[in-house]
Order: structure tokens, then sequence, then C-alpha cells
């Protein structure tokens, strides 16, 4: 495995990789969850209240985001858990907050295996270039004539 990707690089590819896993555990276990595992529902928020039906049934959840006192009918949606249809959440963005807190972990760690890649092709390169001149003395700077 370490032939085409140095052992640091390696390390650091599986150490993004086992954040990016823990944080997949770590989201479906929180109640954000919800977003990712219920299903969506569309809802209407009225006066503060947020309704809407899921399997045949209406329901209500209040609405933290709008004013009781505004009259005004939104379309809103709701993530609605089908064993409780009164566990919601409420579409926004903490779902992008979640998805990119789950995915730039494996985002980061397929970013990184390019430049492992050619900094493992490079030091080959050169280990080649320096073999083939018998010796390491083009590396040592030479004193000055004179």
């Amino acid at each position: 495995m370490t032939s085409w990707i140095g052992r640091g690089a390696l390390a650091v590819v599986i150490a993004l990789l086992l954040m990016g896993g823990a944080a997949v555990l770590i989201e479906v276990q929180s109640p954000s969850g919800l977003y990712w595992t219920g299903e969506r529902v569309d809802a209407v928020s009225e006066s503060g209240i947020i309704y809407y039906r899921y399997g045949g049934a209406q329901f209500t959840v209040n609405d933290d985001h709008r004013s009781a006192k505004d009259p005004r009918r939104v379309p809103v949606t709701v993530f609605v858990d089908p064993a409780d249809a009164t566990q919601v959440l409420v579409d926004g963005p903490a779902r992008w907050v979640d998805g990119a807190f789950v995915i730039g972990w494996f985002v980061a760690a397929v970013a990184v295996l390019p430049f492992a890649v050619a900094r493992q092709w490079r030091r080959r390169r050169r280990q080649a270039e320096f073999s083939a001149a018998g010796s390491w003395a083009p590396l040592r700077p030479q004193p000055p004539a004179g």
C-alpha cells in the first residue's frame, strides 16, 4: 500500500477516514440525525405554529423562528421521525452544517491522496536520478574556485 503513497500520508488519510466514521456515528445518534433518517414532509407555519400531516393525522409543533403575531402562512419543510410523528425537525441551515461536518472528513481524505501520490512519485524519481549518478555528490555545495 505504501508503494504509491508515503507512510505519513497514509496515516493522515486513515486518521481522516476514522474521523469521518466517527462523525457519521455521532450524526446518526444525535437528534439532528432525523434530517437524514426522517421523512420529509411539507408543512405550513402560521402564527408561530407549524401544521403538518403525517400518516393521515394532523400534528402541530412550535415554530421557534416565527412570531406568534405573524399571521402569514409560510410553507416550510419538516423531517418527521417515522416511529414517532410528534418528533420533528424544521429544515434549515443546520442540516447543511451537519452534512458538511460529516462529508468534510471524507473530502479531506480524498484531497490528500493526489498530493501524497505526487510527493511519493517525485521522491522516487529523485532517488533514481541520484542512484544513476552513483553518489549523492550533486547535492553537496561545491566550494568556490579560486
